[in-house]
């Protein structure tokens, strides 16, 4: 800071000058004046030395802070590569453009090598998964293509411990920053680790006589671009990857072709503008870079994708310089030749079924499920009608006798997950199902829409009943209701749907979380709605469970739980603008109030008397409740909604109806967590969903109930289509009927009819006290019953959240 203020003082100094030679010149014109030109000019020649004099210093005094960057720009942009050695061969080019710098390389490279960090640390993390899940006690072997200086292994120490590997190899090119790796993994003690001198394609590999299928983790960083043989290094390292578990991590540069990537993995931000593609390009191959698109491409098509982010470098200018690059790790594809459902099913459980059989029936599978992936004391009770059946049928495999045992876990989860994916397409997660994101239909939704679930699930699971063997169908939302689904019923399968592909990205990041996180941290995330470490454990921990496509909505969106989450997403407008009227008003402390008190009548007074009069007078509950985008942004209420609303009454009067007897019965502080967390903005550890109690997360995550679930990202008429008829038992439709016209409705409804078995349940809520459609369940063969309706004025609520007019349930005939 010092030095620098001096550089203004420099530039005033020349103006000086300038200005008093002008002066000068000016004077020598008169004879009088001549004496006092030579003086003046004089004068300035002697500041003109001085400021010159003034400026070496400075620079002598900077020189070591600019000397690194100098020999930066000079070694990348001014040096001739052809007067340093020869550059006929790929190494001797890289000799010759590194031998200057390769001292300095770590320092200069960290603006422009982005990602790196985040790059070992995904492979860090999908590493430990894999030894997890393979079992192995076998110490994972590393090596690191155009490892260059080793700076990557140094920091992969933080995240994987360099002890823990059987050996590590580091192969590059160049003889000079190879020369740096040896010194620096001499200084660090590390013995296991071998630096190696040659061609990625060629080298050997000391201590390994046949290297193919050995190696459990390969990296690149930054070096798959600059390889010359690109297709023939990729096909390399295919047969050096471990078949089954390898981890292969590359971190690069990249350009998109002008074709849109309609795959599922790596979609998002993906696609770059015509000059970013040609211009990085074009500048890149002066280096012999080359950011071709076919080079991802190619990977791509080699490898199975399992984790991809994709981001822009801003450097030097942020937002103006944007140079593409990408963090991807994948594993070889899997054999097609894998063993089928049925012949799995007869080999893990012993089952008897038919040879010719394509399929599994549903029940069984999720029978498999329940048995293979809870506790033996989650089976059915011994006492159950199912132990007098033979051993060997489907319908007795829930029973004690033929629990599936731990060794044959793998196996027949395998088998679970191939039939889900012949069913509904591949899989991305462990509950995530494949899905377009270039669809209109998705790429309408920026973020979600709700951060948090706004329907009762108390009176659900009252009415529903739900069994360990229940089928459910819901839809997505937040996800808060359907953990409380899992947590309370255990059914053996919920399918959550929706089209907006962030509110599952929202939902799995929850069921990652339960998986991976200790409760602190879950509380902290969804609880508290903050975590000021989330970045970290958004790579560290969770990654492994999140499909690709919700790791890079998580990693673009990471600045989420820095603040408030639940201030976050369209909901999150809603509780912004509450919490700033209430400011302006002068009222917060009286709703901290309303939210702390023991007292219910001192929180329906606080209501009636201070809060309703001063934030939700008779004119501005009409102007909000006029405005469409407001109603649909902030609220999450279509037009057709509101006009059921309009319908049957006065808008004013159902707001008051809605919130006037939510105040007499219950209380916020240990019962209304909806409006507890609309006041807070935040949970507490009283008033909370049951999933987020450390006991329901305790649950969750022993009882593996959350295995249950599988997240369709598509429309509700489309995954009910692809259900087999009376496939469903339960299904809870929220107030998304509301949203329809008559036509689109009587073909969701329709649908419903089919996928219901006979005694299935339906459950929804409606803004309208009896509305149109209960007339269409009816016709499809259905009893419509209600499970409760609001009766304007008369101050009584059918549920902790009131928001509708009727929740009603319909039994299948």
């Amino acid at each position: 800071m010092h030095n620098s203020a001096k550089l203004p003082a420099s530039g005033s100094m020349i103006a000086l000058i300038v200005a008093s030679t002008s002066v000068a010149l000016y004077l020598l014109n008169t004879t009088e004046n001549f004496q006092k030109a030579q003086e003046m000019v004089v004068t300035s020649q002697l500041a003109f030395l001085g400021a010159a004099a003034a400026f070496v210093l400075l620079l002598v005094a900077l020189f070591d802070q600019i000397k690194t960057p100098l020999k930066f720009i000079y070694s990348c942009f001014l040096k001739p590569l052809s007067k340093n050695g020869d550059v006929s061969t790929p190494q001797g080019r890289l000799e010759a453009f590194y031998k200057d710098q390769a001292e300095i390389f770590d320092d200069t490279r960290s603006a422009l090598l982005r990602g790196r960090h985040t790059g070992l640390a995904l492979v860090a993390a999908q590493l430990k998964e894999q030894l997890k899940v393979s079992g192995s006690n076998k110490a994972p072997i590393w090596v690191d293509l155009g490892g260059g200086t080793g700076w990557n292994i140094e920091q992969m120490n933080s995240y994987f411990p360099i002890s823990k590997f059987e050996r590590v190899y580091l192969v590059d090119l160049c003889p000079s920053l190879c020369r740096v790796a040896r010194e620096r993994f001499q200084a660090l003690g590390w013995s296991n680790v071998v630096v190696l001198c040659e061609d990625a394609l060629n080298g050997s590999f000391p201590g390994i006589d046949n290297p193919d299928g050995k190696f459990d983790v390969i990296t690149l960083s930054y070096s798959l671009s600059m390889m010359d043989s690109y297709y023939s290094v990729v096909d390399r390292i295919y047969e050096l990857l471990e078949p089954k578990y390898g981890i292969l991590g590359v971190s690069d540069f990249y350009a998109s072709n002008n074709i849109i990537k309609t795959d599922t993995h790596g979609v998002e931000d993906y696609q770059c503008n015509w000059f970013t593609r040609n211009f990085w390009t074009i500048w890149f191959s002066f280096d012999h870079v080359y950011l071709h698109s076919s080079r991802r491409e190619y990977l791509e098509h080699k490898f199975e994708v399992k984790k991809v982010i994709n981001g822009r470098n801003h450097m030097i200018i942020p937002y103006l310089v944007q140079i593409p690059y990408y963090v991807w790790v994948g594993q070889r594809k899997r054999s097609e030749l894998q063993q089928s459902p049925v012949a799995q099913l007869k080999a893990a459980t012993n089952v008897s079924v038919a040879p010719d059989s394509l399929t599994v029936d549903e029940p069984t599978l999720h029978q498999l499920q329940i048995n293979d992936l809870r506790p033996r004391s989650m089976s059915t009770d011994s006492g159950s009608s199912q132990d007098s059946e033979a051993p060997d049928s489907p319908s007795s495999i829930g029973s004690s006798r033929t629990l599936v045992g731990a060794n044959q876990s793998t196996s027949t989860r395998a088998m679970i997950d191939k039939q889900v994916e012949a069913r509904f397409g591949r899989k991305l997660s462990q509950w995530r199902l494949s899905y377009n994101p270039t669809l209109p239909c998705h790429t309408q939704f920026r973020s979600y829409i709700y951060a948090f679930t706004w329907e009762d699930p108390r009176i659900d699971l009252e009415v529903l009943n739900i069994q360990k063997d229940d089928v459910m169908f819901v839809i997505t939302s937040a996800g808060d209701n359907a953990l409380e689904y899992a947590l309370k019923g255990q059914p053996s399968r919920i399918h959550c749907v929706d089209m907006n592909p962030c509110q599952n990205h929202l939902l799995e990041l929850k069921l990652a979380g339960i998986n991976n996180l200790n409760y602190s941290e879950f509380w902290q995330m969804f609880g508290e709605g903050r975590h000021q470490d989330f970045r970290r454990i958004l790579i560290d921990q969770l990654s492994p469970s999140l499909s690709s496509t919700a790791l890079q909505f998580w990693y673009k969106n990471r600045s989420t739980f820095d603040d408030c989450f639940y201030e976050t997403g369209y909901s999150g407008l809603a509780l912004r603008l509450f919490k700033w009227l209430l400011r302006i008003k002068g009222l917060t402390k009286t709703a901290e109030e309303i939210s702390t008190t023991n007292d219910i009548r001192v929180q329906e007074q606080l209501w009636e008397n201070v809060v309703k009069p001063s934030t939700l007078p008779e004119w501005l509950v009409q102007w909000v409740l006029s405005h469409p985008a407001f109603l649909w942004n902030a609220l999450g209420v279509p037009i057709n909604q509101m006009n059921l609303i309009l319908d049957e009454g006065n808008a004013v009067q159902y707001i008051y109806d809605t919130l006037d007897s939510i105040m007499t019965r219950s209380l916020f502080k240990n019962d209304q967590y909806f409006y507890n967390l609309v006041v807070n903005r935040k949970y507490t550890r009283e008033s909370c969903p049951s999933y987020l109690s450390e006991e329901g997360f305790q649950s969750l995550k022993t009882q593996k109930s959350t295995d249950a679930m599988l997240l369709h990202t598509r429309s509700i008429i489309d995954v009910l289509r692809s259900l087999q008829d009376g496939e469903l038992t339960k299904a809870v439709l929220m107030d998304h009927m509301d949203w329809f016209d008559p036509k689109d409705a009587e073909e969701e409804i329709k649908e419903v009819s089919r996928a219901i078995r006979s005694g299935g349940m339906v459950l929804w809520r409606s803004a309208g006290r009896k509305p149109w459609y209960n007339a269409l369940f009816e016709k499809y063969g259905f009893e419509v019953e209600p499970v409760g309706v609001r009766v304007p004025g008369s101050g009584i609520s059918i549920d902790r959240v009131n928001m509708y007019a009727s929740c009603y349930k319909a039994i299948k005939k």
